[in-house]
């Protein structure tokens, strides 16, 4: 019994991964996947972390539920859609015929369950007690992260675009200390300096008009902070849907707040500007889902449209490659630049023009890994390299589970790992391997040099630490 509850959400996707497959019963399959990861999120809310199930939820609702909004209500026949071009390019059938299955089987392989649920229930109360206990006497280290990673989020637009990726790791590496805070149990001081932290934030995302980490970097986070909570099922529920209703709200306000800052030269009060213009589309409440005033979110948040483009260039214009493109991508995130100058880039300028057709300036967008999949292999080879590309990133998350046995203080670390793997339905592969390798690689040079921020004594360095971390990894 105890084994079936464990896997009963994902004998539910592999149901619906076969009907995906052998019926046309789309619209029905997609409700269904849609309503068992939010159940399945709300359900874990509280006793685990949702980052797995929040990437697939992504793709969910970029890649299937708004180009089904698309096909119901903004077609070539909409105004709107004539005029921004959004409407999308292929046949439905022949648009889910791949998708719906790729994406289904793409979410059961990365959300198939830990082993001794790592991640939710006993495992994951285990693991925090033990990071709370290494970080009863270890709170400085904390403010020692949280400081650097804000000096280098002021000196990284001044570097050159090498060092940037690295730079931003190190900001990003503010948010394990800002864990490391949130778990220590003694700090006396832990409430102002979460405050200040979550401001600073909050000002650099407006300041940048960027505010993918405050939505991406918060979902994790505020899982971690949930964690242990006794909440009924109900609550859970509106506090699922409260988040849902923020990030709709914040969709439509970037738009508007850049218009703003970017074309306007607005001099005034930032924060006050993004605050009266949330509030504003708060109110609208819900002439927010009237057909006009949501094109503008479901425009932004369409990726089907892209995969679209994709399904329609090839292998109608062009044949599918066979796989080199992705292979010279997987190649090219395990060797550093200065070794390979003409490297793959991450970003969409040159996937879009390869697989779309498409020459982009001065904005970005990109065709996502399922536009790469179906470009390179069709639609049952498109499938395949989901599948395995969501047991990749699970493989990844696991191992970092068990090497937390060892160094339990690593679970902090997870938004750094996984951050631009949240939003990968809308970037492409590159950006998922090149994350995933620089990021493990970074933490591990720093657990060489700095063993005591991770709760290690300083005589596990060098060869004796790296074996310590491969052996825990394979056992």
């Amino acid at each position: 019994m105890i084994v079936m509850k464990r896997y009963l959400f994902s004998i539910l996707l592999f149901i619906i991964a076969v009907f995906s497959l052998t019926t046309d019963w789309y619209g029905y399959l997609i409700f269904a996947i849609s309503a068992i990861l939010i159940i399945w999120m709300i359900q874990k809310l509280g006793n685990g972390i949702l980052l797995r199930e929040s990437i697939a939820f992504f793709y969910v609702f970029t890649c299937l539920i708004m180009p089904w909004i698309g096909y119901d209500f903004y077609t070539i026949e909409n105004h709107l859609s004539r005029i921004w071009v959004g409407y999308m390019l292929v046949p439905k059938a022949e648009y889910y015929a791949f998708n719906l299955p790729a994406i289904t089987i793409f979410s059961l392989a990365i959300t198939w369950p830990l082993a001794n649920g790592a991640d939710s229930g006993g495992g994951i109360r285990q693991a925090i007690q033990k990071t709370r206990d290494i970080l009863a006497n270890n709170y400085r280290y904390g403010i020692i992260i949280l400081c650097i990673g804000f000096v280098v989020s002021i000196i990284t637009p001044f570097l050159p675009a090498g060092l940037q990726f690295f730079s931003n790791l190190f900001y990003f590496a503010s948010f394990a200390g800002f864990m490391y805070i949130y778990f220590c149990p003694k700090f006396r001081y832990k409430i102002p300096v979460i405050l200040l932290f979550s401001i600073s934030i909050f000002a650099n995302a407006l300041s940048l008009g960027m505010f993918t980490i405050v939505a991406y970097m918060g979902i994790t986070l505020f899982s971690f902070f949930f964690l242990g909570s006794k909440t009924s099922f109900l609550k859970k529920i509106l506090v699922f849907v409260s988040a849902v209703v923020f990030l709709i709200v914040l969709q439509n306000v970037k738009a508007s707040y850049r218009k703003y800052v970017w074309k306007s030269n607005y001099t005034g009060n930032k924060a006050l500007l993004f605050v009266n213009l949330f509030i504003d589309n708060l109110q609208k409440g819900d002439a927010l889902i009237e057909t006009n005033a949501f094109f503008p979110l479901y425009l932004r948040s369409n990726q089907g449209f892209n995969i679209s483009l994709v399904m329609k260039r090839i292998p109608a214009s062009k044949p599918y490659d066979g796989g080199n493109r992705l292979g010279t991508v997987f190649a090219s995130a395990f060797v550093p630049r200065f070794l390979w100058p003409d490297k793959p880039e991450a970003g969409g300028k040159f996937n879009m023009e390869y697989y779309a057709g498409r020459i982009i300036r001065g904005w970005s967008t990109n065709v996502g890994p399922l536009g790469e999949a179906y470009g390179s292999f069709g639609i049952k080879g498109g499938i395949i390299y989901m599948a395995l590309l969501g047991f990749f990133i699970r493989w990844v998350y696991l191992m970092i589970f068990k090497i937390t046995r060892n160094i339990p203080l690593l679970i902090c670390w997870l938004p750094v790992f996984f951050f631009q793997v949240i939003s990968s339905a809308e970037t492409d592969s590159l950006q998922i391997f090149n994350s995933v390798f620089k990021s493990v690689f970074f933490v591990w040079l720093l657990y060489i040099a700095l063993p005591q921020w991770f709760g290690k004594a300083k005589k596990q360095t060098g060869k004796y630490a790296a074996k310590q971390v491969v052996a825990q990894a394979s056992s």
